[in-house]
């Protein structure tokens, strides 16, 4: 069990991730069916199955002719044309010995005949009569069933759909499927220094970049966003925003007001919530970012410094709402090869965000912009996220270290 708020235990990233997946049952998706249509990066609840067989007729897989193997026991061969199946046509009866229909890729092949036979082996002598010079090894027909039999999985439960997806339940006419329900998200920032849009800037103000980032963020992850409010340090303004929402939402996300100082109000929430998740991580910047469950609602609580909102989201926040839809993190986690020699010590692992590059069959990293928790002018050109070992050491060139390569980059 962990310590309370005022006496913070600090646990490592891979701790607080145990915990989140340890506690995450606690949020559990409910279910809906949609159109299959709208489905896109949604996450399937149950199997899709085939209805039918695919494909439910033969198919020509070129553009050729259709006829019976038996007929080119003897070659250059001919045989009367005696039809033309464009793609989407019908023919109304066999073939026989002696005939051969004009095909188009992805045409019916009728009855009887078990060979198409490419164009390209074959010459017209008159309009309705086709030459055959070569033999050929396959048939060239896909037959019913070949790709799907009826009842075989199309897609399995807990698949993201994407657009493939949607092409292969259109194929089948699918036209509604049951998926996990958004996780329902409330964004709380805090902050008597936040300005709202439009206003005066003064000493001593800033304007709120955290919330936006963060809505973006969720949204990018999956989630619905049913609430969306900026107040000011006040403990009494802070309960009621949350019983305000309490009930609509799966998590809910806080920012700013988790530190150790005189207005860290959810601070203060975390240490009467029913559970304590963590308070505190061995980590720079984002020590502080705190998680717990209140009132069956999962809480992350994210530091007010811009450079650490973003590190906490990714690890924590985004790691969470991929679990909770039956998800791996977007987060590609990796080794990569530090480009630059990096002097900073810490006493705790330095998370910094950087891009990356393939070079010589590894991947290369490096920092851009500012390392500082409070610097937000590498927030929009970070590709990747790295671990600075903790230690007295410098950091050389060269240097393996664990790196996360961040999604929709």
């Amino acid at each position: 069990m962990y310590k309370p708020v005022d006496q913070r235990n600090a646990i490592t990233i891979d701790e607080a991730r145990k915990v989140i997946i340890d506690n995450i049952n606690s949020v559990e998706l409910k279910t809906e069916k949609i159109p299959a249509q709208k489905a896109n990066h949604r996450i399937i609840a149950e199997d899709v199955t085939a209805p039918h067989d695919f494909p439910t007729f033969r198919r020509s897989g070129y553009d050729g002719f259709a006829m019976l193997q038996s007929d080119l026991k003897n070659l250059p061969a001919n045989l009367k044309v005696v039809g033309d199946i464009p793609a989407g046509a019908d023919f109304d009866r066999p073939l026989v010995s002696g005939e051969a229909v004009r095909i188009m890729t992805g045409g019916y092949v009728p009855d009887g005949a078990d060979i198409v036979v490419m164009l390209e082996t074959t010459k017209m002598i008159d309009n309705n009569t086709v030459q055959i010079t070569e033999i050929q090894k396959k048939d060239n027909i896909t037959q019913i069933g070949d790709y799907f039999k009826k009842g075989d999985i199309l897609l399995a439960k807990d698949t993201e759909i994407n657009p493939g997806g949607i092409s292969l339940l259109s194929a089948f006419d699918v036209q509604e499927i049951s998926v996990y329900k958004k996780p329902t998200i409330g964004i709380i920032t805090t902050g008597s220094e936040l300005l709202n849009p439009g206003e005066k800037i003064v000493n001593g103000k800033i304007f709120n970049s955290n919330g936006p980032m963060i809505r973006e963020l969720c949204r990018e992850n999956g989630a619905e966003i049913v609430s969306y409010t900026q107040i000011k340090d006040d403990p009494e303004a802070l309960k009621k925003a949350i019983n305000d929402i309490l009930d609509k939402c799966d998590v809910i996300i806080t920012d700013g007001g988790v530190s150790v100082g005189d207005f860290d109000i959810i601070a203060d929430l975390a240490k009467s919530s029913e559970k304590l998740l963590f308070n505190k991580l061995e980590m720079r910047p984002g020590s502080v970012t705190t998680a717990f469950i209140y009132d069956k609602t999962l809480f992350f609580g994210l530091s007010g410094n811009p450079g650490a909102c973003f590190t906490g989201f990714y690890l924590y926040v985004e790691y969470a709402l991929r679990l909770m839809q039956h998800q791996a993190s977007r987060c590609l986690e990796c080794s990569g090869i530090l480009n630059a020699e990096y002097t900073k010590t810490n006493m705790y692992d330095r998370i910094l965000r950087g891009q990356y590059t393939f070079k010589d069959g590894h991947i290369e990293i490096g920092r851009v912009g500012g390392d500082a928790s409070g610097n937000l002018n590498n927030l929009q050109r970070a590709t990747c996220m790295f671990e600075i070992p903790r230690g007295k050491n410098i950091t050389p060139e060269g240097s393996v270290l664990r790196t996360w390569l961040l999604p929709f980059k």
